[in-house]
């Protein structure tokens, strides 16, 4: 396989399409490196517990189908040109497990080894027995049945927090309230006395806060948003003009630390009853960052 002409053309065409990428990483002292580390220790001994749930990425159902397809391709003679497709499964399990990455990522081995099982699949329903294709056609309507409950937005949302889907699918519990988070902030921040609402800035706790307040938030007139995590803490910091700040989602010790006087003003409430990461975090009136914000911002900054 070393000796193959299209092996080398493939990590040269690999490399090519990935240079931009690495030539940013160099010059910004490896990003990628830095968030992966800050993953591994705040959600590594979480993540590999979790690790069971590995079998739920493509569906239960399904899990017959693609471990058929991972044995055929290290059994059958005639697949061994593919069958790199089948070790590169439990080197990436053991790699991501060791380095405390997320449970879905062997998912692109995954499907791999998904597709190379429906062909078994395939092969095991032409040989004639009259139970076999009705219980596939069961298993793939079953699946796809609870896949489409589980991942997309299909009950209203004052019924989804009597359901034990938001506790199954994180990404489900974390697209509510945005609008109610919104205008919540929006109302602290209308409470402001009109001298202090020129020169006040938003500072939220993470991305999925900034985003938005960036997109419901233009009814709602509100002024420039920053983030301390991730790459949007290079977006700041605020001007020194800005003396007061509006902050979401972190806790009032946090915040505390940064300014010289908080007062909390609200508690985030989505009114659906989902317990998501926002839900009755606090929002916070700030004056005052410590040290001005070229000195405060930097405090701010985390990778998670």
């Amino acid at each position: 396989m070393l000796r193959s002409g299209w092996l080398w053309a493939g990590g040269f065409l690999a490399l090519l399409i990935g240079s931009p990428n690495l030539v940013y990483q160099a010059m910004n002292d490896w990003p990628q490196i830095t968030m992966a580390g800050a993953l591994s220790e705040n959600n590594g001994e979480q993540a590999r517990l979790l690790w069971p749930f590995q079998l739920l990425i493509l569906g239960l159902p399904l899990v017959p189908i693609w471990i058929s397809g991972f044995v055929a391709l290290l059994r059958r003679p005639a697949w061994r040109p593919l069958r790199a497709l089948a070790v590169a499964y439990p080197v990436v399990l053991l790699v991501t497990f060791v380095g405390g990455g997320q449970v879905y990522y062997p998912v692109g081995v995954i499907a791999f080894l998904f597709a190379a099982g429906c062909v078994v699949t395939a092969e095991w329903i032409s040989v004639h027995r009259a139970w076999r294709r009705p219980l596939v056609i069961a298993g793939l309507a079953l699946n796809a049945a609870l896949t489409l409950v589980l991942a997309l937005p299909l009950l209203p949302v004052d019924v989804l927090g009597r359901t034990p889907i938001p506790e199954i699918n994180q990404g489900m519990r974390d697209q509510i309230g945005w609008p109610s988070y919104t205008r919540q902030v929006a109302d602290v921040y209308r409470a402001l006395p009109p001298a202090d609402r020129s020169h006040a800035v938003i500072v939220t706790g993470n991305y999925g806060e900034a985003g938005a307040l960036a997109r419901y938030g233009r009814e709602y007139r509100l002024p420039k948003i920053y983030s301390g995590q991730n790459e949007l803490y290079f977006y700041g910091p605020p001007p020194e003009s800005a003396k007061v700040a509006v902050t979401m989602g972190l806790s009032l010790a946090y915040v505390k630390q940064r300014f010289e006087f908080c007062d909390e003003k609200g508690r985030l409430d989505n009114g659906v009853g989902v317990d998501n990461e926002e839900q009755g975090r606090p929002i916070a009136v700030c004056r005052n960052p410590v040290g001005g914000w070229g000195a405060a911002w930097p405090r701010f900054q985390h990778y998670d």
